[in-house]
């Protein structure tokens, strides 16, 4: 696989990272000119990794091209590249759909959207793909677990549910406040959330039990998981997280 990479940001880096990361097979990675510091400092991992002189080298010398441009720069960026049947396309842009990228980039071999997430560094974590694409399936596949869905309405909503990341570190947050008035030093409490958390993340990833499975299995009657889980329930934090989610998902597809 010939893989080159438009825009050299923090996604590029994480995806570039993990694939070094888990030894995935490769011919080369060449990378666009932007933000040469990080460009330089992937090369330097392999030296199969190559920057280029411009983004057209990128396009000349690739088969997959993954885009990683903010979206307010992709009609300039991607208008200026003549792009080729073979180009297999992978689009990290966010809220460009595949038909304004179809406009953008012309006849290619296949268009894709994609949205990797900063784990793939480590080989772990989830990545949306619209459509279902064999080549984009299997680049994600060695860097975590690819889900694939058919149409964009779907992979919009599975793209605002990574707006959720912020809140999943605030909540530990207020967890490591908590620990910290109750005697406990910062790092000993964050220390131990981050272990507690690894332990739940695996159990949703090994048990395969549904995710009501496990908010039963995790409750004792009369017991403490059951009293802070009723708690919520009665305040209402479940049913104010869906709709914090709908007004992202309305953002998201520009409603």
């Amino acid at each position: 696989m010939r893989l080159g990479f438009i825009g050299t940001g923090t996604i590029t880096r994480a995806v570039v990272t993990g694939l070094i990361h888990v030894g995935a097979p490769f011919e080369h990675i060449c990378l666009s000119p932007r933000n040469a510091d990080v460009g330089i400092a992937l090369a330097a991992l392999d030296p199969r990794i190559s920057v280029c002189g411009t983004n057209q080298q990128v396009l000349d010398a690739s088969d997959v091209v993954c885009l990683a441009v903010v979206p307010t720069i992709a009609p300039e960026v991607l208008g200026a590249l003549q792009f080729e049947a073979r180009h297999h396309v992978v689009s990290f842009i966010a809220g460009v759909s595949l038909a304004a990228l179809q406009r953008m980039v012309g006849a290619v071999d296949a268009i894709v959207r994609a949205v990797p997430l900063p784990a793939v560094a480590a080989g772990m974590g989830s990545t949306a793909i619209c459509p279902p694409d064999e080549i984009t399936r299997r680049l994600f596949a060695w860097l975590g677990t690819p889900v694939e869905v058919s149409d964009e309405r779907k992979f919009d909503a599975l793209s605002a549910v990574t707006a959720t990341m912020a809140s999943f570190y605030a909540v530990l947050d207020a967890q490591a406040e908590w620990l910290v008035q109750q005697g406990i030093d910062h790092d000993s409490a964050r220390a131990y959330l981050g272990g507690y958390c690894r332990g739940l993340a695996h159990e949703t990833s090994e048990s395969g039990a549904s995710f009501s499975a496990l908010v039963a299995a995790s409750m004792t009657p009369g017991g403490i998981n059951e009293q802070l889980h009723n708690e919520l329930s009665v305040k209402g934090t479940y049913s104010h997280y869906r709709e914090a989610l709908d007004h992202v998902l309305r953002r998201v597809e520009g409603r």
